[in-house]
């Protein structure tokens, strides 16, 4: 089956001076060849006749040049005609005057390599039909003036045609093969381009809902701990408003926790108002020893994990803001997920240390040898990295040799 003839885009209205530059060019060196063909045909004649051929072989010469101006003179402008039925009949009709004039053989070529260009096996057909139909009939012309008879030397010519007349458009058959893998292949890079630009669109989108869920995660954790700082100013200004027979040193100490809870609460209150608020959450909140109550989970489920303490202990960090302790449990909680699902029977060593001003995690496991698990979306480690970034810290994560390792800090 032949494939189908590639859509050809339609000629603009207005013409660039290259593209007649290139019209003209075609047409004036097929006038020239044509002519030279013509002469070198001529003479032999003039030698055969002894320089006095009969008066219908010269009106034959003269038809001969008429036809080969026009179709050299046309060929150029043809260019420009949109594919259709009128251009397909203007090559087909120069592919037919270059069966009987030499002058045209070379607007015939050329006719008949943009014949080949539209891949169409019919037109071929026909094409190669009216140039062996003119080419016969020019050489029984030819005979009945000489008064020779042909016999095998007609079947040698109509070959000889046919196989040149093939030459130009099996070239235009190539060539048009040709423009339409390229545009076929055009066509495809320019799908793979958009599918990849939608894709890295998608992944951003993903990218953000999944930061926006993890700020609306720690919106919902923080609710609880904001409440219960407020609901102990309430109480403790509700005592020294109504009880006028407090001491002073009871006084001092209710005005000191008053100030502390405020504190604490405005700390984590302006962590709380730069994420989206949805909904309230049911789970109850991450305390200091929440952290060793993960890594047991997660001992008591078979996972080898160790929390290596360095530089503070639980005590210390409950002291520090509720926040940073509900973080660094999320954290933990998703370091050991990945650990688990990534690198199964892997030993996963968690490291959270004090430096400075600072509060690291650092939790690190082999890599597998084999991976069979499903690729990750990689959602929970930006939601890591999030949660880090909203208290001032930041997060990282990849490869460090044949190990992965995640790590994580937040100020102190």
């Amino acid at each position: 089956m032949t494939a189908p003839a590639p859509v050809a885009v339609a000629p603009p209205s207005v013409r660039s001076l290259r593209q007649w530059a290139i019209a003209a060019g075609q047409s004036l060196a097929c006038l020239a060849v044509g002519l030279l063909l013509f002469l070198i045909v001529f003479g032999f004649t003039l030698e055969e006749h002894a320089d006095d051929p009969p008066d219908l072989t010269v009106a034959m010469f003269g038809l001969d040049a008429l036809l080969g101006i026009a179709a050299t003179t046309a060929i150029g402008p043809l260019r420009f005609l949109r594919p259709g039925r009128v251009s397909s009949a203007a090559h087909l009709l120069i592919a037919a005057v270059g069966g009987g004039s030499v002058w045209s053989l070379p607007a015939g070529a050329i006719a008949l390599y943009r014949l080949g260009l539209r891949r169409r096996v019919p037109l071929d057909v026909l094409a190669i039909a009216l140039l062996l139909a003119t080419s016969t009939a020019a050489m029984a012309v030819e005979a009945t003036i000489t008064g020779t008879v042909w016999e095998w030397e007609l079947a040698a010519a109509l070959a000889v045609t046919a196989a040149g007349g093939l030459i130009p458009l099996l070239m235009g058959h190539v060539v048009g093969t040709r423009h339409q893998l390229v545009e076929t292949l055009r066509g495809r890079a320019a799908s793979a381009e958009r599918e990849a630009s939608a894709l890295m669109r998608e992944r951003g989108a993903e990218a953000a809902r999944a930061r926006a869920e993890e700020r609306a995660a720690l919106a919902r954790d923080m609710h609880d701990s904001i409440s219960h700082h407020l609901a102990t100013i309430a109480m403790h200004a509700g005592a020294m408003t109504y009880r006028e027979d407090l001491p002073p040193e009871t006084l001092r100490r209710s005005a000191g926790i008053v100030r502390d809870a405020a504190q604490q609460a405005n700390r984590e209150l302006r962590t709380v108002l730069v994420t989206l608020r949805t909904g309230d959450g049911d789970a109850p909140l991450a305390t200091a020893p929440t952290l060793g109550a993960i890594v047991e989970r997660c001992q008591e489920e078979g996972q080898e994990v160790e929390l290596v303490w360095d530089g503070l202990d639980a005590a210390q960090l409950a002291e520090r803001d509720r926040s940073t302790v509900v973080t660094l449990a999320r954290i933990l909680a998703e370091v050991t997920t990945n650990a688990a699902k990534h690198a199964p029977g892997e030993p996963l060593r968690v490291r959270l240390a004090r430096a400075g001003d600072r509060v690291e995690l650092r939790a690190r496991n082999p890599l597998p040898e084999q991976t069979t698990t499903p690729t990750s979306t990689g959602h929970g480690l930006i939601g890591v990295q999030e949660r880090a970034r909203l208290l001032g810290g930041d997060a990282v994560h990849g490869r460090d040799g044949d190990a992965f390792e995640v790590t994580a800090w937040m100020p102190w």
